[in-house]
């Protein structure tokens, strides 16, 4: 197989799910983080578009991108806006969302069909930043010469900090210098002590997300370790009229499993490929603090802002000014309908806000409304609600 061949196969695949909740009250249930601009002039998922093309120097009507039913328009809108020319689309619609090894299954049966069994799929997630694309096109060669070789490739990313909040891989023997190795281990979120003596080693990576192989190697591995979903992701496309769809019915009797646990954990052809692209989930507002410009005292704002003795905050106004004098790490975000003020480093105490205004059936949760609607709340003061959770 010459280049041309190789590069004729190569199928850049983009998960694009998500509730929408993680970076409340910027991101909604109808408007997850993936469709915001949240560092320049694209979205998250236009700019992971964008570099899945240039790096795998593929025209963009080879894109496939899985992602639920109700969000569908929304990607042909964002592809359109990027790749107004674009004369095919394969955007694959969730009945419901099953987590991501049913997606991945869903995307292999689909590119096997359209692309044949001999192409490599490049699966991201369609929510993270690269901040530097010329290491992530290294990885990205690295990756495609294990992949043509029959291994599910996993890419690692170099620690830069003890994380608690990422799972870890553990290297094992060397399959190409210090480039790609063996997979030795999958590791769960650890605690800060654990995380620290993982980076310390040297031989962990961050769990990226983001895998290559063949669509015949990942099919084959499915069909060994998880029989059943696939059959019933099988079922589901048969069922239904349009192959970019999937029967609800079948689809949804599918247990919720990830990728990582379905697959990569079991199978003994996983190969790691450690790099450090300046990567991030943008999975808080934490991390997006971090990937953003700031002044010399830490602050990272946009829109109307003013700050005076402060520091390491992260602003963003959207019509008011917002002044700040006194404090640090804190966020505040102005959108039409609500205003967050929280702690920048706690993560946790966002997930207890954002539960409870959906049990409370908020619907500033779900999408915009409007300020003068009946839904808007006037009852106990919220922090009394919700203690010192």
């Amino acid at each position: 197989m010459n280049e041309n061949d190789i590069k004729a196969n190569i199928v850049p695949v983009i998960l694009c799910g998500g509730s929408g909740t993680r970076l409340w009250p910027e991101s909604r249930g109808d408007k997850p983080k993936q469709f915001l601009k949240l560092m320049g002039d694209n979205s998250l998922l236009q700019d992971t578009m964008q570099r899945a093309v240039n790096i795998c120097d593929v025209p963009a009507e080879r894109l496939v991108t899985v992602t639920l039913g109700d969000l569908r328009d929304n990607v042909h809108e964002q592809i359109l806006e990027i790749f107004p020319d674009i004369t095919e689309h394969h955007i694959l619609s969730e009945p419901v969302g099953r987590d991501t090894a049913a997606a991945v299954a869903f995307a292999a049966r689909y590119v096997t069909q359209k692309f044949g069994e001999d192409a490599v799929m490049w699966v991201l997630p369609a929510d993270h930043y690269i901040g530097d694309e010329d290491t992530m096109a290294l990885a990205y060669v690295d990756a495609l010469e294990a992949a043509q070789k029959d291994y599910l490739v996993t890419f690692g990313i170099r620690p830069t900090r003890p994380e608690t909040g990422y799972g870890y891989i553990k290297l094992g023997s060397s399959l190409k210098g210090d480039s790609v190795y063996n997979a030795d281990a999958f590791v769960e979120k650890p605690n800060r002590s654990v995380a620290q003596r993982y980076m310390d080693s040297g031989e962990y990576m961050w769990n990226s997300g983001m895998f290559m192989f063949s669509v015949k190697s990942v099919l084959q591995q499915f069909a060994e370790h998880c029989p059943d979903l696939l059959q019933n992701v099988d079922k589901a496309m048969n069922i239904a009229i349009d192959s970019c769809c999937a029967d609800l019915s079948i689809y949804s009797s599918i247990p919720k499993q990830p990728f990582d646990k379905a697959i990569m954990e079991k199978s003994s052809m996983v190969a790691v490929v450690p790099c450090n692209p300046e990567w991030s989930d943008i999975g808080s507002w934490e991390s997006l603090w971090e990937v953003q410009e700031k002044d010399k005292d830490g602050n990272a704002f946009t829109g109307n802002v003013v700050c005076h003795e402060t520091s390491n905050c992260l602003i963003q106004s959207n019509k008011r000014l917002i002044a700040t004098a006194g404090v640090e790490d804190i966020v505040i975000i102005e959108t039409e309908d609500a205003l967050l003020v929280a702690d920048r480093k706690n993560s946790d105490v966002m997930k207890s806000l954002v539960n409870y205004l959906k049990d409370s059936d908020y619907q500033e949760v779900y999408g915009q409304v409007s300020l003068l609607s009946e839904n808007i709340k006037n009852d106990k003061p919220l922090k009394r609600i919700l203690g010192a959770a």
